[in-house]
């Protein structure tokens, strides 16, 4: 399924038979393939998907669905000294929380901005939940991103331990604020400030995130970031009139309970996409029309990854442009690789109809004939957070859709100059004056989505495929690896160093309006449970033959509950 033609580094150039088959018909017929909106309306399949979900957007939060698409943003990180403080700060805050439903209506609005607010489970210990609701909450949850620190691979230079102290800081809450100018988000920052010391709650710290003025959208590699979000049925409008089933080209709709708690979720492998599957569930009843908040500083050390790309480039006789696309699976246009095969300079800067809706993610691996990766490479960054249509061992593309998250992401700190010298570049390495992405995610399983992303494909050299390699991008595993490179001078590329290092974050759960009203109340008296008989020992303990007795801890106690 691929064609391929002689280069200028006389390496071979695979080009996707599609994009032959559309050079071959011309350019009227050309445009209506490539460009699906322009097909004639009574040839056009009709925009008529069945997406009969009843969205409660007056109770989802405003980042969850619609998100803050806002240039500056912060995260104010909190602390209840007591539980009546909590719930006191709580119940004023409230009043400031944006639903999905004021943050749809003033899309595309200038001077907007807004506010939301998360738990995390050490905060819903603090406000003084009851043990029996607490214990229904995912374990997950229960023990945080710091004690699931060997699922998802935080563990060496990750490890919470060589975090900033600030970042080492249990937090109870998270306050999300996002405002279209600096001064206006900078005002909402006091103002919360503010309304937590009236109430004695403690800010513990703040995180601030911005927009790059030197390359807006565009995270600090200089890649455009965001760009292949699901689609959502009964809020994303369909508009791909060649298939109902999408959002835009591309963007298969899934069911909402992927992402807000109480709705319809995908069936799962065996079933097609459209096929409505079980109603999400999470905790207690209070939950519905929320969603579990992943969130992680995650620093960038450009200087070494810019270094890096040279060298791939210089080693596999590749241009830089080419050499970062095959790593991430995307110029830094953001043009995917799978549709404009290899280019050396970055051919979304020549044809910005690439970026378009249409174009940007209309794409699959296998279906368009790079199952083994000689175009975009097995372990490309966009390959292994995204695999598509590829096949697994876990049930192919209907099981993919079932680890998809909504991401809210933004950098932080400065751009570093494309002239840096390594002694700058060193000097503004280090908090609080690095740089990164404040990674957030939206989902309803915190295992299945982020935690499987991330443990499953992202640090698994084996996938998709045995030998694929690691994501050079955001594997986080503690031993490097290497990157497979199909066709390339030497198939693999040694991965001598780690570009994103965790330095801090958490999981939170974010309430639904309701839910708030409901958490900032006095919360109602633990359920008793039936006491168990006294033990001979007094111990309160049966040890079980054959198994040692095991203390509290692990993934299944309270992790970072203890306030």
């Amino acid at each position: 399924m691929t064609e391929t033609t002689n280069s200028d580094h006389d390496q071979t150039k695979p080009v996707l038979a599609r994009r032959k088959f559309l050079a071959g018909l011309g350019g009227a017929a050309a445009s209506t393939v490539a460009f699906p909106h322009l097909v004639a309306a009574e040839s056009a399949r009709p925009l008529t998907a069945d997406i009969a979900v009843d969205l409660d957007l007056d109770e989802i939060q405003g980042n969850v669905l619609p998100g803050f698409n806002n240039h500056h943003q912060a995260l104010i990180l909190v602390g209840f000294p007591s539980s009546s403080d909590g719930r006191a700060w709580l119940a004023a805050v409230r009043s400031s929380v944006a639903s999905a439903r004021e943050v749809t209506a003033r899309s595309g609005l200038s001077n907007t901005s807004w506010v939301n607010i998360a738990l995390s489970h050490p905060g819903l210990i603090a406000l003084g939940r009851p043990r029996s609701e607490l214990s229904t909450f995912p374990v997950e949850f229960r023990a945080g991103l710091v004690k699931r620190a060997n699922t998802v691979g935080d563990l060496g230079v990750n490890a919470v331990k060589n975090w900033p102290a600030p970042l080492q800081q249990v937090f109870h809450a998270v306050v999300i604020v996002a405002a279209d100018q600096a001064d206006d988000r900078q005002s909402l920052v006091q103002q919360h400030q503010q309304l937590a010391a009236q109430h004695g709650v403690e800010v513990r710290h703040v995180e601030y995130g911005d927009a790059r003025v030197d390359e807006p959208g565009h995270e600090h590699f200089g890649f455009r970031d965001g760009i292949s979000q699901p689609g959502v049925r009964g809020f994303t409008v369909p508009a791909n009139p060649d298939d109902a089933e999408q959002g835009a080209p591309g963007q298969d709709l899934l069911w909402p309970g992927e992402f807000v708690l109480g709705y319809p979720s995908q069936a799962g492998p065996g079933a097609d996409v459209e096929v409505q599957g079980p109603i999400a569930t999470s905790g207690p009843d209070w939950t519905k029309n929320g969603s579990y908040l992943v969130f992680r500083r995650l620093r960038q050390d450009v200087a070494g990854f810019r270094a890096f790309i040279r060298s791939v480039a210089k080693d596999q006789g590749l241009s830089e442009d080419l050499a970062g696309a095959k790593i991430v699976g995307r110029y830094k246009s953001g043009a995917p690789l799978a549709l404009t095969g290899e280019q050396d300079t970055d051919p979304g800067l020549t044809n910005p109809a690439l970026l378009s809706d249409e174009q940007i993610n209309d794409f699959e691996f296998v279906d368009d004939g790079d199952l083994n990766g000689d175009l975009v490479p097995l372990a490309a960054h966009i390959r292994k957070t995204y695999p598509r249509d590829h096949p697994t061992d876990d049930g192919g593309e209907a099981d993919t859709q079932r680890h998809r998250v909504l991401r809210r992401g933004i950098p932080f700190g400065a751009s570093l100059a494309a002239d840096a010298t390594p002694d700058s570049a060193a000097a503004l390495a280090e908090f609080p004056n690095d740089r990164g992405l404040l990674f957030l995610c939206y989902q309803t399983s915190i295992a299945r989505q982020f935690e499987h992303v991330q443990q499953q494909w992202v640090n698994d050299p084996t996938f998709p495929e045995p030998n694929a390699g690691q994501d050079a991008i955001i594997a986080t595993a503690p031993k490097t690896g290497e990157f497979s490179l199909p066709g390339g001078r030497t198939g693999h590329v040694a991965l001598m160093q780690r570009f994103v290092t965790t330095t801090g974050g958490g999981y939170f759960f974010q309430p639904s309006l309701s839910a708030l009203a409901t958490l900032s109340a006095a919360p109602p008296a633990d359920v008793p449970t039936t006491p168990r008989p006294p033990r001979p020992n007094g111990s309160g303990r049966r040890p079980r033959p054959g198994r040692p007795s095991r203390g509290r801890g692990g993934n299944g106690g309270d992790g970072e509950g203890t306030p």
